[in-house]
């Protein structure tokens, strides 16, 4: 299941909204308000196993599916450990 499947699926049952397409602007469409977007931003953090850091936090990276899944992928890669160089770990 892909990124955007898995958004979609919290959408659909935790929200109960069914969003049209991965890029549906969902802000101007109507389907997320202010409560909702703190529930889609519980519901991601569970999911994914992450956090979503709120300061400094851009609405505009929450408007479309595409946008949120863009957001998951950056914070798993931040979370990783660092990557080897020649055999050792970079410090």
């Amino acid at each position: 299941m892909t990124t955007i499947d898995r958004i979609d699926r919290i959408f659909r049952e935790a929200l109960n909204v069914e969003v049209p397409s991965s890029t549906t602007d969902i802000i101007d469409a109507g389907l997320l308000d202010s409560l909702a977007l703190v529930t889609l931003l519980f519901e991601v953090e569970q999911e994914f196993d992450l956090t979503i850091p709120l300061d400094g936090l851009d609405i505009e990276g929450l408007r479309t599916v595409e946008r949120i899944a863009a957001l998951i992928e950056r914070l798993a890669l931040e979370r990783e450990p660092p990557a080897a160089v020649d055999g050792r770990l970079r410090t």
